[in-house]
């Protein structure tokens, strides 16, 4: 009897085991959130660079990656 009573309760601790672990693959492989989706990227008027909007500067409705690429815009100057 008691052989019988140690083979339920093994039984019973590997599919709670196996229950916790595919609980966590299953959480770990789900898709992100819908809030969770990445920044808008903008590209440097000047060069091209692709960055994100919070990281950029804007002057005129333009997208610039640093002050000095804005200013040479202004400027009328190509970059180089």
């Amino acid at each position: 009897m008691a052989k019988i009573i140690l083979v339920v309760l093994g039984l019973a601790l590997a599919w709670w085991i196996l229950k916790g672990y595919r609980r966590r693959v299953d959480r770990r492989d789900a898709p992100p959130a819908a809030g969770a989706s990445g920044e808008n990227m903008v590209q440097c008027a000047l060069c091209g660079v692709h960055l994100p909007r919070s990281e950029s500067l804007t002057s005129d409705g333009r997208a610039f990656c640093s002050a000095d690429h804005r200013e040479r815009h202004q400027a009328g100057k190509g970059p180089g």
